[in-house]
């Protein structure tokens, strides 16, 4: 029986096997450092990662180079940075198959949003992600089991951020309490120091241009006349200033090549507390270090230091300028300035403003105020009409006499001692606003006190929001009233300054003969006029004159006293 041969495949030696085609990638490297990373002794640079990530994808034969993403001074709390979105871009038109980072701390820091990336988009849009100081690659064998250590890695970063986070918030919230300036922009009028970027200095230059703004205001000008007047005359409005000098900052309010001057630019400078010398700071915070969006905090929880830095403008005007703000103060049509008596005259019987009218008859011009409220409704009161000339004649006669008793008052207070009164009245000031601060530590006390009786069961959460609630405004009510005498001390302070307190400014009016927008936002609170056409004319620091009576009368029974008691000797 014959055998058949049986027929057998030849054995190709290993050596002679052709090799299997490896896949090519279109690798981008991605470099990111933080502004915090930046400038520490032996920390990373985002040219050492360039390097490193340039030379790691040259030395790889399946990796060729899409490009190069460097998010430079971008947090890794986000992933809302410039260059990862136009990587992403990338990736979703097809042209990037492959990431690489120095490590996953470069990628991001944020827990969750990582790992959303690396095991869920990165595998279903088919992108191969390396992270080589983590070794950590998931084209590789076993890249599953590294991908449970990946969140515990994740978490440490996200942590180190947090970390940071609470680091750099104390840092500054200390640096606030000191009264070192850490802004990012130096409001118009200062400039940094040049031997300390933490304390402010007046800019000369711009600072005199804050001085007329003010100046302005009280002469009656709004603050789009005020920024009209300044567009007229060329001067440089803030950006454009800071421009000038070499600043690189931008505003995405400017819709022309040049920004001008704008009302809301005056009227923030005119509001702006920090040219009395005064920084506040820490008026918005954001929830946490995974939150950019900024929440605005409570007036009672920002940092405020008095005296920080050198004032542009004496608090006395300030505090000034903030009540004419709140006047109904309008020009006339045409006018470059508003009424002297604008926002301050009113009918006795309503309360409503008076409303200056103009007749011409025959030639002549009569002006005269009535009711605001007759105007409109002739049955809610009477037009109260009386001549302009009449009100005018009898307040300034009224304010010459009281420059006349203030000048007495100074010469008396000279006599005793220059700084006596203005001493004592800081004390009361002081006191008040110390008793108002107890205040405000009691309620926190007792909200502290009842989030822990919350918390142990000892009272129930509605009545916890009962309680705090009460706290809370007692604390603002607080909080309100020292804003109030700190306006009062800024006055008496201003005057301790000039050595002559506030009777200093009228000095200014000595030899009043008109009466001008300047003198009558200076001098008076307000006139009144009644139907029986009596006026009443109640003139600014009313209080202060009654005390400063009471404090001359209180030195003349002491002189008096020393007297008796001089003579008892003499005679014994």
């Amino acid at each position: 029986m014959a055998r058949t041969k049986r027929k057998t495949n030849p054995v190709i030696p290993a050596a002679e096997a052709p090799a299997q085609a490896q896949k090519q990638y279109r690798a981008a490297a991605y470099a990111r450092l933080s502004v915090e990373d930046s400038g520490k002794p032996g920390a990373d640079t985002i040219e050492g990662q360039k390097n490193l990530l340039l030379r790691f994808i040259k030395n790889d034969p399946t990796l060729t180079l899409y490009g190069l993403f460097c998010d430079n001074g971008k947090t890794g709390t986000d992933f809302q940075r410039p260059e990862f979105e136009k990587l992403m871009e990338a990736v979703k038109r097809g042209e990037v198959d492959c990431i690489v980072v120095k490590d996953l701390s470069r990628f991001g820091r944020e827990y969750i949003g990582s790992g959303e990336y690396i095991q869920k988009i990165f595998p279903r849009l088919g992108i191969r992600f390396i992270a080589i100081n983590d070794h950590y690659d998931n084209a590789q064998p076993g890249a599953a089991d590294n991908e449970l250590v990946l969140p515990f890695k994740n978490l440490m970063n996200d942590s180190y951020c947090r970390d940071i986070s609470i680091k750099v918030r104390s840092n500054l919230e200390a640096k606030r309490r000191s009264g070192q300036f850490v802004g990012t922009r130096v409001v118009f009028g200062y400039m940094r120091s040049p031997d300390n970027k933490n304390q402010l200095v007046i800019d000369p230059e711009a600072a005199s241009v804050v001085q007329e703004i003010f100046k302005w205001k009280v002469e009656g000008l709004s603050p789009a006349q005020i920024a009209d007047q300044l567009n007229t005359a060329n001067v440089p409005s803030p950006i454009e200033y800071k421009k000038a000098k070499g600043s690189k900052q931008r505003t995405c309010f400017q819709t022309k090549q040049v920004a001008l001057w704008s009302a809301v630019a005056i009227y923030r400078i005119l509001k702006n507390e920090i040219y009395t010398g005064t920084l506040v700071q820490g008026k918005t915070t954001s929830p946490n270090h995974k939150v950019k969006k900024t929440v605005a905090k409570p007036s009672n929880e920002w940092s405020r230091t008095e005296n920080a830095h050198d004032p542009i403008i004496a608090p006395s005007q300030f505090d000034l300028v903030q009540r004419l703000m709140q006047d109904d103060t309008r020009s006339p049509v045409g006018a470059k300035g508003v009424h002297p008596f604008s926002g301050k005259i009113f009918c006795a019987d309503c309360g409503s403003p008076m409303v200056r009218r103009v007749t011409r008859t025959g030639g002549h011009e009569y002006a005269y105020f009535i009711c605001g409220g007759n105007k409109n409704d002739k049955k809610s009161c009477s037009s109260h009409s009386i001549k302009e000339s009449v009100v005018y004649d009898t307040v300034l006669a009224v304010v010459q006499g009281h420059i006349a008793a203030a000048m007495d008052m100074a010469d008396a207070l000279t006599q005793i001692d220059n700084l006596a009164w203005e001493n004592r009245e800081l004390e009361k000031i002081n006191a008040k606003i110390a008793f108002q601060e107890e205040i405000i530590d009691k309620n926190r006390r007792l909200k502290t006190g009842a989030y822990e009786d919350f918390k142990s069961d000892f009272i129930s959460r509605d009545e916890y929001k009962i309680y705090t609630a009460r706290f809370d405004q007692q604390i603002a009510e607080a909080t309100e009233t020292i804003m109030s005498l700190a306006g009062e001390r800024n006055s008496v302070m201003g005057g301790l300054a000039e050595q002559q307190g506030w009777l200093a400014q009228f000095k200014e009016y000595e030899n009043i003969q008109e009466l001008t927008r300047r003198a009558v936002v200076s001098l008076i609170e307000y006139v009144r006029v009644n139907e029986d056409k009596e006026i009443e004319v109640r003139l600014m620091h009313g209080d202060r004159f009654a005390s400063i009576v009471d404090f001359l009368s209180e030195q003349k029974e002491k002189e008096a006293a020393k007297r008796i008691i001089h003579l008892t000797r003499e005679a014994v």
